[in-house]
């Protein structure tokens, strides 16, 4: 199963996204706390860590202890769902489609999201959208 973390000190909304995002493909989300990186890398199966870098929100991806990729989010955006609730990631950019498929339940929207953007259902009735720098 996928693992979900955050940096060692999340803000809250990052705590949220994360908690949100493991929701949402159906992974484990664990509290990061002094877990360093070995710890974290060791684990048999995908580690995504969510964390804030300057200006930007970055989702970095590891499998077998290493890096896949790393996507690096502008902006997100929180708004009530409409209806039911999707499971998994759906993604308009092809790169993060290609990067993200075999290590998360994703699939690919380009036809009908607009922009380079993910989008996934979250708990309470949230939808995300993360505008991802191309």
């Amino acid at each position: 199963m996928t693992v979900v973390t955050t940096s060692r000190k999340p803000v809250p909304e990052i705590r949220s996204l994360a908690r949100d995002l493991a929701f949402s493909i159906g992974a484990g989300y664990i509290t990061r706390g002094k877990a360093g990186m070995g710890e974290l890398l060791s684990l048999d199966e995908p580690v995504l860590i969510v964390s804030k870098s300057g200006p930007f929100f970055l989702v970095q991806v590891f499998s077998d202890g290493e890096p896949v990729t790393e996507i690096r989010v502008r902006s997100f955006s929180v708004e009530e769902r409409p209806g039911a609730i999707v499971r998994g990631l759906f993604v308009s950019d092809r790169s993060v489609y290609e990067a993200l498929e075999g290590h998360v339940d994703v699939a690919f929207a380009g036809e009908t999201l607009s922009g380079h953007r993910i989008v996934f259902d979250g708990t309470q009735r949230k939808r995300y959208t993360l505008k991802v720098v191309p």
